[in-house]
């Protein structure tokens, strides 16, 4: 049984409408009553937008009007943010999140007003909803992915068949106490991905952490258009989510891409080993993190800087590539080859010196990155033990002391830039794959 059965020929439809019977605006204020209430209905435009308009009865009157002025006067003051509740025909109420109304039109009957809305959750029970503990994410509209099982269609007139065909149908991945399936349903544009909860995998983390490594694998921005996390005792909280357009020209932020001819088995290792790693990553409080991985984040920015100026895109893989070195580093690592001693001698002979003290003030600045040995210094050391090459350093050292001190690159590209920037690509899924444990590296 899947919760997102219910849903999703609802949702799959673009652009799509939601009549609601009851539309509540409310503050962050929970004492207050609702600013604005009415009915009205929300419209999915498109796969990463969607509206609202409501004709509504303000409770406040003119309070209500000023109560929308502050709004906008204030945007990151959050108790004078709106938030936006409705409630369809079906009986299904939907937490719509954060939005500021617009004021269209307003009559001695009341007040139409419009915005946009980010995303839709409900929390519902029903005979329908699957009573495992898990989650079910589905992609709309699809994508490939290397999957063990195949899915054979036949077409036939009478007895006759005229044309099979298969694509990929299945693929079953068992990690950290959880099995987690990837499958395509037969004439759907959509891919599903299903998972129970585990005590390495819980809720509410799991349904992020599951798609996370896929943005890095494949380089696109890949996020679930609607998800169902189920409770186990016949209830679920279900979303609809913004799932952005795949990107072109982005092959530089994919992961599985920079490898020569990557079997299947080798795009599912680097799964688990990615998806461990973020399961396994604790924040600063030592608990598990619902936020995006920081190495996830990283390649998110690579994807879209890919669709910027080839400058944009040097500072960005030169960033990213220092960002996921210092993740690298140990404590011995980041050890400094001068000693305490040799650093204080310096600080004492620079302040014996007659002389500038504007001067002084900049050498004392330069000293204090003496304490630590440099990320520079350090992918040296990498390239010592195997994991990176000459090229890599050469490039990083080359476009970032370029690039990060406002020096523009050819827009154009030329052969040395242009074999910059694919050192930089690689230099950066080489510290990827080091980081994972997945350091099988390929020739490029």
């Amino acid at each position: 049984m899947k919760t997102l059965d219910h849903w999703k020929s609802r949702f799959s439809a673009i652009p799509s409408t939601i009549e609601c019977s009851e539309m509540r605006i409310l503050t962050c204020r929970d004492h207050e009553p609702p600013v604005f209430v009415g009915p009205g209905q929300i419209g999915i435009k498109s796969s990463t937008t969607a509206e609202f308009k409501v004709f509504a009865q303000p409770p406040h009157g003119e309070r209500a009007i000023e109560k929308i002025i502050l709004a906008y006067a204030n945007p990151y003051e959050i108790v004078d943010q709106f938030r936006l509740f409705a409630t369809d025909y079906e009986g299904t109420e939907w937490a719509c999140g954060w939005t500021v109304p617009r004021l269209e039109n307003r009559s001695a009957a009341g007040a139409l007003l419009s915005g946009w809305i980010t995303s839709l959750a409900a929390h519902v029970t029903a005979p329908w909803v699957s009573t495992e503990s898990g989650v079910e994410l589905v992609f709309q509209p699809g994508f490939q992915l290397p999957m063990e099982s195949q899915m054979l269609t036949v077409h036939s007139i009478g007895a006759e068949e005229i044309q099979r065909s298969w694509k990929m149908g299945k693929h079953t991945l068992k990690l950290l106490g959880s099995q987690i399936e990837f499958f395509l349903e037969p004439e759907e544009d959509a891919l599903w991905v299903i998972a129970n909860t585990s005590n390495d995998l819980p809720h509410p983390n799991l349904e992020n952490w599951l798609s996370e490594p896929l943005r890095v694998l494949l380089g696109q921005l890949i996020f679930p258009r609607l998800v169902a996390r189920n409770f186990g005792d016949g209830s679920a909280h279900v979303w609809v989510r913004p799932s952005p357009r795949a990107f072109q020209n982005a092959s530089i932020a994919s992961l599985i891409r920079s490898e020569i001819v990557p079997t299947p088995t080798r795009f599912w290792d680097l799964y688990a080993a990615l998806l461990t790693l973020i399961a396994k990553g604790k924040n600063e409080q030592g608990l598990p993190n619902f936020e995006t991985n920081r190495i996830t984040r990283f390649y998110e920015e690579i994807v879209q800087a890919s669709q910027g100026s080839r400058w944009v895109l040097c500072m960005t893989l030169a960033s990213v590539a220092e960002g996921l070195a210092r993740a690298l580093m140990t404590p011995d690592d980041r050890t400094s080859d001068f000693t305490e001693s040799e650093i204080q001698n310096l600080k004492d002979t620079i302040q014996s010196w007659q002389g500038s003290d504007e001067l002084k003030a900049r050498m004392f600045s330069s000293i204090a990155y003496l304490g630590d040995k440099s990320v520079g210094k350090f992918m040296t050391e990498l390239g010592k033990r195997g994991v990176l090459e000459s090229q890599h350093q050469i490039a990083w050292k080359t476009v970032r002391n370029k690039v990060m001190h406002g020096n523009l690159v050819s827009p154009w590209g030329t052969k040395e830039e242009d074999e910059h920037i694919i050192a930089l690509g690689d230099l950066v899924h080489r510290l990827t794959r080091e980081l994972i444990g997945a350091n099988i590296q390929q020739k490029t």
